[in-house]
């Protein structure tokens, strides 16, 4: 039990933990330093949801702002008619995943599988 813990530990610290750090103190790859003439970039995850994604897309309409939409593809087959309107009214629609599960806890495989999927679904959606 001891060992398979201390397996599951270092296998987290090698596949999650170090690369964030170094990621992060370094400054590469997804993550820079930015100076104050940069534009902000606003993104919102996990959706759409039929509540609250057609209130924020107004809203982003109203002040003709631009956002992009990171959605979880299981959400996107159920509301495909938020993901048309989110790319008809100019936004990015963006991949998360199939389903909201941490990437640090899937293979590498399952990771692409998971963004394959919900790419194959944005594209039947958009054809993007």
């Amino acid at each position: 039990m001891k060992q398979t813990f201390i397996i599951l530990i270092s296998a987290l610290l090698v596949y999650t933990i170090i690369p964030t750090l170094i990621i992060r103190l370094f400054g590469i790859g997804v993550y820079k330093r930015g100076t104050g003439e940069q534009p902000i970039a606003l993104t919102f995850d996990d959706g759409p949801d039929p509540e609250f994604t057609p209130l924020l897309l107004d809203l982003l309409k109203k002040y003709n702002i631009k956002g992009t939409f990171f959605v979880l593809g299981r959400k996107a087959e159920k509301y495909p008619d938020l993901i048309q309107r989110m790319h008809n009214e100019g936004h990015l629609v963006g991949i998360h995943n199939y389903v909201h599960w941490s990437n640090a806890l899937m293979s590498p495989k399952r990771v692409r599988e998971q963004v394959n999927k919900t790419a194959n679904v944005i594209n039947r959606i958009i054809g993007e």
